[in-house]
């Protein structure tokens, strides 16, 4: 049976991207954009009230759950996700209404662009960064994020979102902090794995907040940490992953397809999937079976070297090549003299 765990290890730390507390350059990024988007509203009132329209930021994504990863070299994307909670109560501001007033303070600027997006607003740097300002009303601490596109008349309103509450879901991940560290390092395996073998067109990907959640439960429940084996526990998640498709009817095909649905553990209790296609579930779950089977072989081989080029497959050729014991243990041939 080989032995991975070094190799593990050495790949997360290549992957690995660091928080904003580690991160020099991402909190810099972050904090400009917010000190501006403050200065730009100074002045500014509530509508039909004296009341000034302040707001405090907070972090989240993947920063705040420290579970980056690096971006892929061709592709040179940094996302910064951030929260931005108005204090406000729903009905003093129109959703639409103040979502296009922090993107007109933040269009004016020339050296970078702006989009108006469903769940945020997002700024875009030529440096290969980009941050989401998620926009939200505190409501009197019962917060709900700005929803829908600028121009469209469907799903444009405030609908009740606890981003802080699940950050601090999969923070609470295990008490025990190595138990904590392999979650996290699994998590950017499968994030690595995604980026590799997903299209990154449409919604043809799981997202990564699914992976995470999926990840999360399989940790709590016990099952999942695996002392100083990060394969056994990442076979554990894929297999809790993989047993969570069913069985669905696609009329279109007149075939069973596979399907799966996982909620956010928080408000509002979405399918994480949302967005996939039952096609696109489909092809989730045959690239989970294929996952699963190359983690399995991999755990099998008893070449480490044999079971690293199976991994350079699943997460790509920055995956360490092992050296097998015996081939590291063999002496060095010693010439003498006479051979020269």
């Amino acid at each position: 049976m080989a032995n991975l765990q070094n190799g593990l290890r050495q790949f997360h730390n290549d992957i690995k991207l660091k928080a904003y507390e580690e991160n020099e350059s991402l909190r810099n990024k972050r904090d400009l954009l917010i000190n501006e988007l403050t200065e730009a509203l100074k002045g500014e009132k509530v509508p039909e009230t004296d009341k000034s329209l302040i707001f405090k930021k907070f972090d989240q994504g993947s920063y705040a759950m420290n579970t980056g990863i690096k971006p892929k070299e061709d592709d040179y994307d940094i996302d910064i996700d951030v929260g931005i909670i108005f204090d406000i109560k729903n009905d003093e501001y129109d959703s639409n209404k103040l979502k296009k007033l922090v993107f007109d303070k933040l269009d004016s600027q020339h050296n970078r662009t702006v989009e108006f997006n469903r769940p945020c607003i997002t700024v875009k740097y030529s440096d290969g960064y980009h941050v989401d300002l998620a926009i939200y009303a505190d409501n009197q601490s019962d917060i709900h994020i700005a929803w829908g596109k600028e121009h469209s008349q469907i799903n444009k309103c405030w609908y009740k979102s606890e981003p802080k509450k699940l950050t601090q879901w999969v923070s609470d991940v295990s008490s025990i902090s190595e138990e904590s560290k392999q979650f996290r390092r699994c998590v950017r395996y499968l994030k690595i794995w995604k980026e590799k073998h997903f299209s990154s067109d449409g919604n043809n990907a799981p997202p990564f907040i699914g992976l995470t959640i999926q990840a999360r439960n399989v940790f709590y429940n016990t099952c999942g940490y695996c002392k100083d084996n990060d394969l056994e526990a990442l076979i554990n998640i894929v297999t809790e992953i993989k047993d969570k498709f069913i069985d669905k009817y696609d009329s279109d095909t007149s075939e069973f397809k596979k399907f799966i649905s996982v909620d956010l553990p928080v408000e509002p209790y979405k399918d994480v999937y949302y967005k996939m296609s039952l096609i696109q579930r489909d092809n989730f779950f045959q690239k989970t079976d294929s996952l699963l089977e190359a983690l399995k072989a991999a755990k099998d081989e008893q070449s480490d070297y044999q079971a690293s080029k199976v991994l350079r497959k699943v997460f790509g050729d920055k995956f360490p090549l092992a050296e097998d014991a015996k081939r590291s243990n063999k002496k060095p041939i010693i010439t003498t003299g006479h051979n020269a």
